[in-house]
């Protein structure tokens, strides 16, 4: 009776039993409460201190509240437990600039995952930076001394003696009149018109230029380069011997691995084109002067020799002399390599520069029986960063060095090579030739007008039929050394004649370029060096 009693008597005094379940209830209810506090600590509102807008910086405002937000996010200058941000509207007020301008920022940051939002909340940090998966934690090691490691003989091989920041300026060297022989003149380029170009096919083909490309290269391309050399270079091809390379000196890596086998015999000019000894040496092959007279290389070969594979060659203007191989040795090469199951190389640089006279046809075109391999580049017409050449090819070896071209590097930028197709096609390439051709040969009779004022008592200057440069013989031995001192000391570059010969021991020479320079930059660099030529030697 006690217990219905005291129920009895607790519910008519207003009062109820405490129940054990109820007591478990309010204890989870603490729980969650203190939860939910300390949840709504955790997300109290970020203040951005940092943040510093600067209205008369060339930086867009959005991009300047982007970049600080994410900066401050990153280094973790706010308080650790602030995660919420606060609203647009708050946020434009603070920094005094409209909820676009904030709309913007916060929409590229929500976008590279710096912020997440959530329904009914509100926009907070995310949990997890960007910044977590793209910087790699490192670790401390115990300093250790190691041996270093083996190079490759191949490395090793490489007739290249540049070291450290000499290669970062390239062949041309840095800024400034250094007459460096082969440079073109890069400031004529047709930016706009290129850029316009590059934007319609951007527009018209979109993503699909992103994309993996043809190792064989752009047909639109292939089609308006056999167009071109069938038309004024003479040659006789199709647009499915073509292939698209980054230069000429991908196009000989291709070539010599396609043919040479490690230890067999590439012929090259003697002098010639330094790049060429490198690049088939490089491929494994030994490689084999061959001495050059008024016709081009010449081709006895003495009996116990062995046969060549493959033969380089500058048939239109020889690099770095100037001549060009008569009809008669053109002829006799192509019966030689036919004989000797060989192929030549034919590098075709500086053909469409030629000042007197039309230029003859490229060897490709009088190549009956397969043997030519015919290449050209962009770098000397457009400009050497483009990094886009090509290579004819007999029928015979296009799908083997379409297979070497793709596990060297797939292929050529697909923009590039679109927009290119279109500045052929459109007809800007031939303009831009013509164009460039007169402007060349403007240059370079200046060049000869003030060098031979200025210069011809310490120079012979060679004048070639075409190309952009000059080779300068010393009249003098003895005043090579000078020479070689005061072109270092007043910064200008024409290139020792001596680095391009192997074997034949050469006259002391100079090769100059002249095409990428005024004519006031021109009279002021060769004043400069005879000025400074007189000094030491008079």
């Amino acid at each position: 009776m006690a217990r219905p009693l005291r129920r009895e008597l607790a519910t008519s005094s207003g009062l109820r039993e405490e129940s054990p379940y109820r007591k478990q209830s309010d204890e989870m209810k603490s729980v969650i409460d203190k939860g939910v506090i300390k949840e709504r600590r955790r997300h109290s509102i970020v203040a951005f201190e940092m943040v510093r807008l600067d209205r008369t910086a060339a930086e867009p405002l959005h991009q300047q509240l982007y970049r600080q937000i994410r900066d401050e996010l990153t280094s973790g200058s706010f308080n650790n437990n602030s995660s919420r941000l606060p609203s647009s509207r708050a946020l434009a007020a603070d920094f005094g600039v409209s909820r676009f301008t904030v709309n913007v920022a916060l929409s590229r940051l929500h976008a590279e995952g710096y912020l997440q939002s959530k329904v009914g909340s509100g926009t907070f940090i995310s949990e997890t930076l960007p910044e977590t998966f793209l910087s790699a934690r490192t670790t401390r090691a115990a300093p250790r001394t190691e041996r270093p490691g083996r190079l490759s003989n191949r490395v090793k091989d490489i007739p290249d003696h540049r070291v450290g920041k000499q290669f970062d300026f390239g062949i041309a060297g840095p800024p400034g009149v250094s007459f460096v022989p082969a440079v073109a003149a890069l400031d004529e380029f047709p930016i706009e018109v290129w850029e316009r170009l590059r934007a319609q096919v951007l527009a018209q083909k979109g993503a699909h230029l992103l994309q993996y490309a043809s190792s064989r290269g752009d047909p639109e391309l292939r089609k308006a380069l056999a167009t071109y050399l069938c038309d004024y270079r003479g040659a006789r091809c199709d647009p499915d011997q073509i292939i698209i390379t980054a230069g000429t000196q991908q196009a000989m890596m291709i070539s010599a691995m396609a043919l040479v086998n490690r230890g067999e015999v590439a012929w090259i000019e003697d002098p010639g084109f330094y790049q060429a000894r490198r690049t088939f040496g490089f491929a494994g092959a030994i490689v084999v002067p061959r001495p050059v007279d008024g016709e081009g290389i010449t081709i006895a070969r003495p009996s116990k020799q062995r046969s060549p594979k493959i033969i380089y060659v500058t048939p239109s203007h020889q690099f770095p002399l100037g001549m060009t191989m008569s009809l008669a040795r053109r002829t006799a090469l192509i019966d030689f390599a036919r004989t000797c199951n060989a192929y030549i190389f034919e590098d075709d640089h500086n053909s469409e520069f030629r000042y007197t006279g039309p230029p003859l046809p490229c060897l490709q075109g009088l190549d009956n029986v397969g043997r030519v391999i015919y290449s050209g580049t962009m770098s000397k017409i457009l400009y050497p960063s483009l990094r886009l050449g090509y290579i004819v090819a007999p029928h015979q070896l296009v799908e083997p060095m379409i297979k070497i071209r793709a596990v060297i590097d797939q292929h050529s930028p697909a923009i590039d090579q679109a927009t290119l197709a279109r500045f052929l096609t459109e007809g800007f390439f031939l303009t831009h030739i013509k164009r460039m051709r007169k402007l060349y040969s403007d240059r370079r009779d200046f060049f000869i007008e003030q060098f031979n004022k200025l210069l011809g008592k310490y120079f012979i200057l060679e004048i070639p039929e075409a190309g952009l440069h000059f080779v300068a013989w010393v009249r003098q031995k003895e005043h090579m050394p000078v020479i070689t001192r005061v072109c270092t000391d007043i910064g200008i570059r024409p290139s020792p004649l001596s680095s391009c010969f192997m074997k034949v021991e050469p006259k002391p020479a100079l090769t100059f370029g002249f095409a990428a320079w005024s004519r006031a930059q021109i009279r002021e660099g060769l004043t400069k060096f005879a000025a400074a030529l007189n000094s030491k030697l008079n």
